[in-house]
């Protein structure tokens, strides 16, 4: 996943068709185990694990700063890395049942990236889920910051498709400009001083889609939206 997702990415960036991606598990059982921890052997040494965490965090980034929106669909264990997986997602469905659980003080492995965590669950919440290593239903954790809706298996797939289908409807170059705002507001900087979100805000306004959204308003019809 670690060399395979980036991949991903940057071939359904290069499609503008694509404006949406759903990150998902196979087989229903998992979102994401985590970390297969048997490659960090003694043998393997230190190198092999501030390695291994380099290309894990360039990953991260990686969806992070996809143009394009990114949805975690989950059901199942979300563990460990998966937690960060899905935090770095732009929303977050999940399945009754889920679980979520960051066992690195079980297993001996420090864990600092906290920020995006602590920011989706509260620090004394994020505290609990670190110190004891356990696993929460999401039932504990539905919170407004760490999945957008939980609803039963069932439903799961249909929800995250309408949303997908509601998001890609809309204009690509708004979307970027929203996405690096959400991202630039959670960092703690200024949005209004930025100037990579001027640039972006100032690139919808001389867009044709800007042309196309007002002239479909007019004309009381969905409008028809290129991302140019």
């Amino acid at each position: 996943m670690v060399q395979a997702l980036p991949r991903v990415l940057d071939r359904l960036a290069a499609d503008p068709a694509v404006r949406v991606v759903v990150v998902r598990g196979a087989g229903g059982r998992a979102f994401a185990a985590g970390v297969d921890i048997t490659e960090f052997s003694d043998r393997a040494g230190r190198s092999v694990v501030a390695a291994f965490q380099a290309d894990y965090a360039a990953m991260l980034d990686r969806v992070r700063h996809h143009d394009g929106v990114t949805i975690a669909m989950i059901e199942g264990a979300c563990v460990g890395g998966g937690v960060e997986l899905a935090l770095a997602c732009d929303l977050r469905f999940a399945a009754e049942g889920s679980t979520f659980a960051i066992p690195a003080a079980r297993l001996g492995l420090g864990y600092v990236d906290v920020e995006p965590l602590v920011s989706a669950i509260g620090a004394p919440r994020a505290a609990e889920m670190l110190f004891t290593g356990r696993s929460f239903d999401v039932g504990e954790l539905a919170g407004p910051g760490l999945v957008n809706r939980v609803v039963p298996v069932p439903e799961l797939a249909g929800l995250v498709l309408q949303t997908a289908a509601a998001i890609a409807r809309n204009a690509p170059l708004a979307l970027v400009a929203s996405k690096l705002a959400l991202r630039t507001s959670a960092g703690g900087r200024s949005v209004r001083d930025d100037p990579d979100i001027q640039a972006a805000v100032a690139a919808c306004y001389a867009s044709e889609d800007f042309t196309e959204g007002q002239r479909a308003f007019l004309e009381k019809r969905a409008p028809r939206f290129t991302g140019r």
